[in-house]
């Protein structure tokens, strides 16, 4: 092993993916370059081109990076992808943070904490946007009432609806209504 290499694995650097993989002694497992595993001890690491040679070696993939997997993303992006498409099932739904954690087994402070550094937004904040896209599109029919639509889409009352529907469009349901009826075209 290299200094390049040690310092791609300490720094968990994904631009080394492919280029290299690494082995641990010691658990018998192969990591990606950008593992985000503990940083092993040095002595412990052995160092593959291929990982399909350390797997020959009888060194297993690493669950957390999958480096036997081409088109894995990252655990993060995985864990966030999991959560997305949980709340896209669910969000009609009394989704809390705890729901989603029992849902992907994982702590609930980290998927908090994940899926904003990815996305930019909390996962709640990701459902109430869902919320109003749905919404907007049910408000081009005039058979259901604010409140219906608000009920329907997992809030507890007609208050809580408008309130995060003006926060996240900037105007009330009824005056978006409105602006649809004169402005089919938005």
């Amino acid at each position: 092993m290299n200094e390049k290499q040690w310092k791609a694995i300490q720094d968990n650097d994904p631009s080394f993916d492919g280029l290299f993989y690494y082995a641990l002694r010691s658990t018998k497992t192969v990591c990606r370059p950008s593992c985000t595993s503990r940083t092993p001890n040095p002595k412990n690491v052995v160092i593959f081109s291929d990982v399909s040679v350390a797997l020959l070696e009888g060194f297993r993939p690493c669950r957390r990076c999958k480096p036997d997997e081409n088109a894995w993303k990252g655990y993060k992006e995985e864990l966030v992808e999991e959560t997305k498409q949980y709340i896209f099932k669910v969000y009609h739904e009394n989704v809390s943070l705890q729901s989603i954690s029992l849902h992907v087994k994982k702590d609930p402070f980290y998927i908090q904490r994940t899926f904003k550094a990815i996305t930019g937004y909390t996962p709640l904040q990701y459902v109430h946007q869902l919320r109003i896209e749905k919404a907007k599109s049910l408000m081009e029919t005039k058979t259901l009432s604010i409140t219906e639509i608000g009920l329907n889409l997992g809030y507890s009352n007609s208050g809580h609806f408008s309130s995060k529907f003006k926060d996240i469009m900037g105007i009330s349901p009824k005056d978006y209504r409105k602006t649809l009826q004169q402005n089919p075209d938005i």
